[in-house]
């Protein structure tokens, strides 16, 4: 299904009329939906297959996006996105806090996979849990705003503390001396968690069955500004091991969260 496809079945089961439906805005609409990280440049004649219409009615929508400053022209006869795609939105989301977009966007999580959904951010040493959406089970999460962790020994942590440089992460934990030990993939001292650091900044969500709170499972999968594409925040889920199977937690439990830390990131410019 294409994009102007998928907008036209939106409004329908929103129980809007078809009647009132603009199909050259939805174009338009869809068009810029088009372009991504994969797909920043684009001809006329892709854009045209991607939409499934004639070169001439693709050619005719990107000529007025450009005329109203959402397109650009590039070399090689090419188009991508103009600075007033980011104005529709960034006045209102640059006033609006971490904590207040991501919210919504959790509890659409939590309803996806029905266990509570956290977000943190890193605090010199530990991390902090600013945001809870508590489970729609049985299950009641003991994480409550403000709880700390030590960063060096938990995923949320440890997915935060990559994004520093080796230098930045051996000044934090020079004075450090309380290196509590979880379990045997805790790193013990500063040697083995920089060692831990260096693999953990090639992956994109990290997994805990059982390492920090031996009974629970979590997944956390990093936050990024678009303004300056480092970590804002960490996204996580925690449940009761007996929740799901290991497998059925590090593929699709896994896969849920990453693609919700995503969608947060997309809104995120500070």
């Amino acid at each position: 299904m294409n994009s102007t496809n998928i907008l036209l079945k939106q409004d329908t089961e929103a129980n809007l009329d078809d009647r009132y439906l603009v199909p050259g805005l939805v174009r338009g609409l869809a068009i810029l939906k088009l372009f991504d990280q994969h797909h920043q440049e684009m001809t006329i004649s892709e854009i045209a297959e991607k939409l499934a219409v004639n070169r001439s009615s693709a050619f005719r929508l990107i000529h007025t996006l450009e005329h109203c400053g959402y397109l650009r022209k590039m070399s090689q006869k090419t188009y991508a996105l103009n600075s007033n795609v980011m104005e529709l939105g960034f006045n209102s989301l640059s006033k609006s806090s971490l904590i207040d977009i991501a919210t919504p966007i959790m509890r659409e999580l939590r309803d996806q996979i029905e266990i509570a959904v956290h977000l943190s951010i890193l605090d010199n040493t530990h991390i902090v849990f600013v945001s809870n959406v508590q489970s729609n089970g049985p299950f009641t999460s003991n994480i409550h705003i403000g709880t700390r962790w030590p960063a060096h020994a938990t995923v949320i942590g440890q997915l935060a503390l990559s994004q520093l440089s080796e230098a930045e992460v051996i000044a934090r934990y020079e004075n450090f001396n309380d290196w509590q030990v979880y379990s045997e993939r805790t790193p013990k001292n500063l040697d083995a968690l920089l060692k831990r650091l260096e693999d953990v900044r090639q992956q994109a969500f990290m997994i805990s069955w059982g390492h920090f709170n031996h009974d629970m499972a979590a997944c956390a999968a990093p936050i990024y500004s678009q303004a300056t594409q480092q970590i804002s925040a960490i996204l996580s889920v925690s449940c009761p091991l007996s929740s799901y199977s290991e497998a059925e937690f590090s593929n699709e439990v896994s896969k849920n969260v990453v693609a919700y830390a995503d969608k947060i990131s997309k809104f995120i410019y500070k």
